[in-house]
């Protein structure tokens, strides 16, 4: 299956898919029969299943009524909140409620609450045994522990089967109890409701009941408390000659007087700081510098100062016209003169009359200033002084209210408690009763076979996906090519025999196998044609390790190569032959041992197969140095004949993991064919073996994927390849 990790386009995306389902596919029996196994099984424990039935009824809770005490000027309660109903549920869910309904019903006695189902015959005499006998204390207490533990026992099994559950937005509740007996179940969630109902109505009953003797007694306090604050505050009333304390009252004229006083503070003391800035301004004046003080808005723009600037405007004009008109010394403009001085004069004197004016207006207002600070002093006291009685008269007064607020309170809860004392109001109310259920509602047998099937199906396909996941070997064309970097020369079926039976070394020729053949002639054509013109006489097939069809690969491309030219099929696994055995030859068949090492010639070890029209060359003699005779001169020299004489020379080589054997033979090869199992040979192996070829420069033309499972091999891998032939 190919890597998903890395962004894939469109098409990568089908080839994935692709890959997935036929993972699926090759594993669709185990995943089939896995599925349909557990499904069975799991029918089989659900068809044993007990029903259970399940009845429920509908409560309607109200808002609590019972007010007894209304204080909600102090404490506001809300009965209709959400706790409120909270609370409610947890009492339906209460022990009281689940063992009053057990005592109720006797369940104790009920088949269904048994531990064991009845009690068995032995069990029944022993204990009426032991009823007759004379117990001690130990015993005694022993039995009651016995006893509360088993009714622990029970009310837990009890609660364990009742279901409250809140109708959301709503003063609904339904109870629902499970049983395997329809009609009890009814019957239970029917009782739960009646015993809370019950339960309620007695519990007002009690509360009002202690509502009433409290609210008896608390009213007297009350009374004594009320009689008590009226004669405090009409006491202190008397003793401070207090007549009226309203809004309108003493301390609202107080007030009133001490804000005018500070009022009329503030004004005299911003005319002080007016008058004494004013003032600094015109003592600034050196010698009663006229200009300086002219140039004050509060002296220039004064009345009296501005009728005399008139007059002296109109004098110095005068003035101006006369010089204009007569020389210095004439009569009219020397009167004039003097008219303006006497004017100046007049300006001068003015000015000093409204400077001192400041001073005295300085000086009344810094009088007035501290005559009403002296007599806010004594109004603020004054203040002070009603304040405090007000705040105790108040003080008193308060008290006075709120004990007749809670005495009318407790007078008037007290006359309701005691009109409604003898009336039954229900919190509660059963809206719908539970009926007998027609149908369980566990197990749901058909859900729970069609769960089965889902699960162990989803668990077997995600177990082929991890199997498929962790299997590191090579089943298609792709995997070899992205992998190995090598081109696939082409991918041989796998054909599958009895056991205990070898397959037929031909055949090739076997007209039932034709699909085997089509493969490899397919593949010796692919072989022959990327090799035009190009002399590839010797060919060296190897794999990684043993048992990965090596040999009959071998054997099967020199049938093919033997059709078309003049072949030798050359034996050169000296350690582990097998041509005797495969060809049924002589156990004294001499072979390439006994070439190389001169004690045969050529023509007595070489093997005419007439089947084939194929020449073989067997190993020989097992020799304990194989790896020196492939290795030595002798060997060059038998390949050098052996070129001359064929076309095409095959040689079977030992793997390439197991000896060296075949990295020597790689080195007098002219072309190497890897063979690799499909599904089977770890890609590591496959990695390290054609390393180590490629390490002695061996010229590797490519590998070819043997036993390759047609119906589980991907349609276009296999077509590509040999599906013409089928």
């Amino acid at each position: 299956m190919q890597s998903v990790n890395k962004p894939l386009n469109s098409q990568e995306q089908i080839i994935d898919l692709k890959a997935y389902w036929s993972v699926m596919m090759n594993a669709k029996w185990k995943i089939l029969g896995f599925s349909l196994l557990v499904t069975m099984i799991v029918a089989v424990l659900v068809s044993g299943m007990t029903p259970i039935y399940r009845a429920t009824g509908s409560l309607l809770i109200k808002t609590s009524t019972d007010n007894t005490i209304s204080i909600d000027s102090v404490l506001p309660l809300d009965t209709s909140r959400q706790d409120y109903f909270l609370t409610q549920f947890e009492i339906l869910k209460s022990r009281s409620v689940s063992e009053q309904v057990i005592d109720r019903l006797n369940l104790a006695t009920n088949e269904e609450f048994l531990p064991d189902g009845k009690p068995s015959l032995t069990k029944q005499f022993t204990g009426y045994i032991k009823s007759l006998l004379p117990v001690d204390s130990s015993e005694k207490e022993q039995t009651v522990l016995d006893a509360r533990s088993e009714k622990v026992m029970l009310i837990d099994a009890f609660q364990s089967k009742l279901t409250i559950t809140p109708v959301r937005n709503t003063q609904l509740v339904n109870i629902s109890f499970d049983a395997k007996d329809p009609q009890l179940a009814a019957l239970i969630a029917n009782t739960v409701a009646s015993v809370y109902i019950n339960q309620e109505v007695l519990g007002q009953s009690n509360s009002t009941k202690k509502a009433a003797d409290w609210l008896e007694v608390r009213l007297e306090e009350l009374r004594v408390n009320l009689e008590n604050s009226t004669n405090a505050l009409e006491n202190y009333r008397i003793k401070e000659n207090l007549i009226d304390l309203n809004a309108t009252g003493v301390r609202s004229i107080a007030s009133d007087e001490l804000e005018s006083l500070t009022d009329s503070y503030l004004r005299a003391k911003q005319t002080r700081f007016e008058a004494e800035t004013l003032y600094l301004f015109v003592s600034n004046a050196s010698g009663n510098d006229i200009n300086y003080l002219m140039s004050l808005p509060e002296i220039s723009e004064h009345p009296l100062i501005a009728n005399v600037k008139n007059i002296e405007n109109q004098a110095q004009q005068k003035v101006s016209e006369l010089s204009f008109r007569y020389g210095s010394k004439h009569p009219k403009l020397v009167a004039a003169k003097a008219q303006l001085a006497s004017i100046q004069e007049e300006l001068k004197q003015q000015a000093d009359k409204i400077v001192r004016g400041f001073a005295k207006e300085l000086q009344a207002a810094k009088n007035n200033e501290n005559r009403l600070i002296k007599e806010l002093e004594q109004e603020k006291r004054k203040y002070q002084d009603i304040t405090s009685t007000e705040q105790e008269y108040l003080k008193l007064q308060r008290e006075v209210e709120a004990n007749q607020s809670l005495y009318d309170t407790f007078l008037t809860r007290y006359k309701e408690t005691e009109v409604t004392s003898d009336l039954d109001v229900q919190q509660a109310k059963i809206l719908d009763k539970a009926e007998v259920p027609l149908s369980p509602i566990k197990p749901n047998k058909k859900l729970l076979v069609i769960l089965a099937f889902i699960a162990s199906f989803a668990f077997a396909v995600i177990y082929a996906f991890i199997i498929d996941a962790l299997n590191d070997t090579f089943r298609t064309a792709a995997e070899i090519e992205s992998k190995l970097g090598l081109r696939l020369l082409g991918l041989l079926p796998l054909i599958k025999v009895k056991r205990k039976q070898s397959l037929s070394p031909h055949v090739f020729f076997d007209d039932k196998q034709k699909a085997f053949s089509e493969a490899v002639r397919t593949l010796r054509t692919g072989f022959v044609l990327s090799h035009i013109g190009e002399a590839h006489k010797v060919v060296l097939v190897t794999s990684s390790i043993p048992g990965e069809g090596k040999t009959t690969t071998s054997i099967n491309i020199a049938f093919a190569m033997s059709q078309v030219e003049k072949t030798l099929l050359i034996e050169a696994d000296m350690r582990r032959p097998s041509f005797l055995g495969v060809f049924k030859l002589g156990a004294d068949q001499a072979g390439l041992s006994n070439l190389i090492s001169g004690t045969e010639k050529l023509e007595n070890v070489i093997v005419h197969d007439e089947a084939s029209g194929l020449d073989i060359l067997p190993s020989g003699f097992i020799p304990t140095n194989p790896l020196e005779l492939l290795s030595g001169s002798k060997f060059d020299a038998a390949m050098t004949i052996l070129r001359q004489k064929y076309d095409r020379i095959i040689i079977d080589s030992p793997p390439a993991l197991a000896v060296s054997d075949a990295l020597v033979l790689s080195q007098r090869a002219d072309s190497v064919i890897y063979i690799v199992q499909s599904d089977s040979t770890k890609q590591s192996a496959v990695k390290k073996g054609i390393s180590r070829l490629t390490d002695v420069n061996a010229k590797i033309d490519g590998v070819v994927l043997n036993r390759v499972d047609i119906k589980k091999a991907d349609k276009d891998d296999y077509e590509g390849y040999y599906g013409y032939g089928q």
